[in-house]
């Protein structure tokens, strides 16, 4: 899996990426194209590099060399191509070998920026021998000619035409000029060739360093804690930021989700609009995050590591993909226990699994997946509406609405800001019938709800 392809299913995790503020194109290329991370001693590592950019970032003087570095960092173009066209034979035109010139000394200064910090993992190869070649006045500017020192024919040629005035004489001349560059634009192509892999390495490198910065900042910027690699899941204070962000534009507050569970089986209950499909989308945003080293939204958070995070969040997959809501739901649900049968660890979220079938079936559904995930050890939060789902796994509720004393009437607005959305333990088998509560404080039309109690 890589980073970019959890947008669609996981639009939060789009707009995390949206607010990372990078340097380079390499660095957003980069991000985009990072593969998912399975194994603990790399993942311990990229978390533990970026807690160190983040403690040094907090620090106003290093992060001025920080800065440094970024601001270099910017300077340097994708020359992948060129490198690539170099490595394979091919002779550099003027432009290209401006390129590479001026990438080698910005690379340069990235280098002796970052040789100043702490950051002893990072080491680049030396670009003197790049910079020497492109740069034979030792002028330090990032300008490429093909200068007269590089060859004494080119260099007397030049002096010929400067000093020619015959109009034939000096197209004759030109016509020399041209050639004898070229072949100058060769012999340069050849001797650089034996750095294209350095080069190359070293742009991965800026690269890599750009990600960083922009996690760091986001980390600090929005009080992100640093995750630990754990056996189970526990989160204290943790945030969904679209979520939040789309929340505070109508003046209310995300409140934080506190949740802990093992390699277990959860079934979460809850009334709508109690925030249960909140709290998976915000589960599944917190794995990746973690599985792509991010710091995360929340004042701690130690998570187990996955081979994949399966989700079923009905109807987005469902217009992603053109099928039923029904057939999207137990594809998916078929293709967890797949998975788990197969020994790859799964982090199941399944929300309102066959909410739209009848009840009776979608009990049974519901039930039977639950029974399976015991069964396999899949480490699964599953939330339902439905009442009755007699399984003996971990049952955890949400709060739900909070109504105080003496209310008679609410105005739909504020429903939303008399729900509690903490995650409490239960042993209850039913879920909260606050429907018919809701609709009177509404104020729905009387005789309509008189129809619908039994």
């Amino acid at each position: 899996m890589l980073f970019k392809n959890t947008f669609e299913q996981h639009p939060a995790l789009r707009f995390v990426f949206d607010k990372l503020q990078f340097h380079s194109r390499m660095g957003h290329q980069a991000m985009l194209n990072s593969p998912v991370i399975i194994e603990k001693d790399e993942l311990e590592r990229r978390i533990g590099e970026l807690a160190r950019i983040v403690t040094l970032m907090k620090d106003s003087e290093q992060r001025k060399l920080l800065m440094k570095a970024a601001h270099n960092i910017h300077l340097v173009n994708d020359i992948a191509p060129a490198l690539k066209a170099l490595s394979d034979g091919s002779a550099m035109d003027d432009i290209q070998l401006f390129e590479i010139k001026k990438a080698a000394i910005y690379m340069r200064n990235v280098a002796d920026n970052i040789s100043l910090l702490p950051m002893e993992w990072l080491k680049f190869h030396d670009m003197r021998g790049v910079i020497s070649i492109l740069d034979p006045e030792h002028t330090g500017i990032p300008h490429f000619y093909v200068y007269s020192v590089y060859d004494d024919a080119l260099h007397a040629v030049r002096g010929e035409i400067e000093r020619c005035a015959d109009p034939t004489e000096r197209e004759r001349l030109r016509f020399e000029e041209k050639e004898i560059e070229e072949r100058v634009r060769s012999v340069l192509s050849d001797k650089l060739r034996p750095y294209a892999g350095e080069l190359l390495e070293n742009l991965r490198k800026i690269a890599g360093i750009d990600i960083l910065l922009a996690k760091a900042k986001y980390a600090v910027d929005n009080s992100c804690c640093r995750p630990s690699v754990s056996s189970s899941h526990s989160f204290s204070g943790l945030t969904n930021p679209m979520v939040a962000d789309q929340l505070s534009r109508n003046g209310r507050q995300f409140q934080p989700l506190n949740v802990s569970f093992g390699n277990e089986t959860v079934l979460v209950t809850g009334a709508n609009m109690g925030g249960k499909s909140v709290l998976l989308q915000t589960l599944a945003m917190a794995q990746y995050m973690f599985q792509f080293a991010f710091f995360l939204p929340a004042e701690q958070a130690s998570l187990a590591i996955v081979d994949e995070v399966a989700c079923s969040f009905g109807d987005r997959q469902s217009a992603l993909s053109g099928l039923s809501s029904f057939a999207v739901e137990i594809l998916t649900v078929d293709k967890i226990v797949r998975a788990a049968k197969e020994g790859r660890r799964v982090l199941a979220l399944v929300d309102e699994l066959a909410r739209t079938t009848n009840p009776e079936e979608g009990r049974l559904l519901v039930a039977g997946f639950l029974k399976v995930c015991m069964r396999l050890s899949i480490t699964a939060v599953v939330t339902t509406h439905y009442g009755g789902v007699d399984v003996p796994c971990r049952k955890l509720r949400v709060k739900g609405l909070v109504i105080p004393p003496g209310t008679t009437q609410l105005n739909a607005r504020h429903i939303a800001d008399l729900m509690d959305y903490s995650i409490i333990e239960t042993d209850d088998t039913d879920v909260p019938r606050e429907a018919l509560t809701i609709a009177r404080l509404l104020d729905v039309d009387g005789d309509y709800l008189d129809e619908c109690v039994e």
